[in-house]
């Protein structure tokens, strides 16, 4: 395809080209990112997840039925994002119950990763598309 192109006389045509598989590669390296912290953190982590109350640490029972460990002062974040947490989940939760878990994967597994990992490819493209542009200025 390359060749065809040279012999069309458009070397902007030829250079983006080349110029899109550089953006793809580095969105696809930040995607994977969070989910190699993800499985670090599980497999590094020294104790085993449960959803059982645990009085001397934190479980996944204080992710589902808010945390007693935090304090305003060990955790300043977590009152400042508890709202924000409990917006989310009643959003979540406008397709009732039932429908919690599949609503939660889609919106926290597709949605979300897809737009972003679309506005990264688009914002790293157009970098690589202006610098190109600027070359032939």
């Amino acid at each position: 395809m390359r060749e065809r192109l040279a012999k069309q006389g458009n070397p902007l045509l030829i250079a983006a080209q080349r110029h899109y598989v550089k953006p793809f590669l580095i969105t696809c390296l930040l995607a994977a990112l969070p989910l190699l912290f993800g499985l670090w953190v599980n497999a590094s982590a020294p104790h085993t997840p449960t959803h059982a109350y645990s009085p001397t640490r934190c479980t996944r029972y204080c992710a589902a039925h808010s945390c007693r460990h935090a304090t305003r002062a060990n955790s300043p974040a977590y009152f400042r994002l508890r709202p924000l947490y409990t917006a989310t989940i009643r959003g979540l939760m406008l397709g009732g119950r039932a429908r919690y878990a599949d609503l939660n994967v889609a919106f926290y597994l597709v949605l979300m990763p897809g737009l972003l990992g679309w506005l990264t490819y688009g914002a790293l493209r157009d970098a690589s598309r202006i610098r190109q542009l600027k070359k032939h200025l």
